[in-house]
């Protein structure tokens, strides 16, 4: 509709359409902000962000089973992350009872191994092999270490937030 209205313009064709993609764009945009709120919209940025991390983090074998499959586990994070968004963002490690020391510690653990991973997975492999051994290295930057690493600092804060309310 918006296409042809631009096209009776004199408009080219292409120029139609991008400014009618731009508009919808617009649209969607406003909608989407009246809908969520100016509150959310900065967890829901954050929650993009990790969405991409989590899923640069996955092997491609993982999603082969579909050349969409990349879109469709980013968009099913994105929407995981934003439904628990409120418990999972009230972000402080909670000091009330006795376990704080141990959250505490955990926390600090898994965010270590966390950059300890992402780091050892940005270096050559047969370098890293002269200084750890073989399964040191599997626990840190395997593939199936990067989905541990990842994951784990954040359902541990979404499960330490939803224990302590």
């Amino acid at each position: 509709m918006l296409n042809s209205l631009f096209l009776k313009m004199g408009i080219s064709d292409k120029l139609a359409g991008d400014i009618s993609l731009f508009l919808v764009l617009i649209a969607i945009s406003l909608m989407f902000g009246m809908f969520v709120g100016r509150f959310r919209l900065a967890n829901i940025l954050i929650n993009i962000y990790i969405a991409l991390a989590i899923l640069t983090a996955i092997p491609n074998s993982f999603l082969s089973f579909s050349s969409n499959a990349n879109l469709l586990l980013f968009l099913l994070i994105l929407i995981a992350l934003t439904i628990l968004g409120d418990s999972l963002f009230d972000i402080h490690i909670p000091s009330s009872g006795s376990g704080f020391f141990g959250r505490l510690v955990v926390m600090s653990f898994l965010e270590v191994g966390l950059i300890f991973s992402i780091v050892i997975s940005m270096l050559p492999h047969d370098k890293l092999l002269e200084y750890f051994s073989q399964n040191m290295y599997q626990y840190f930057a395997s593939s199936y270490a990067m989905i541990f690493w990842m994951a784990a600092p954040l359902l541990f804060l979404f499960f330490i937030n939803k224990k302590s309310k």
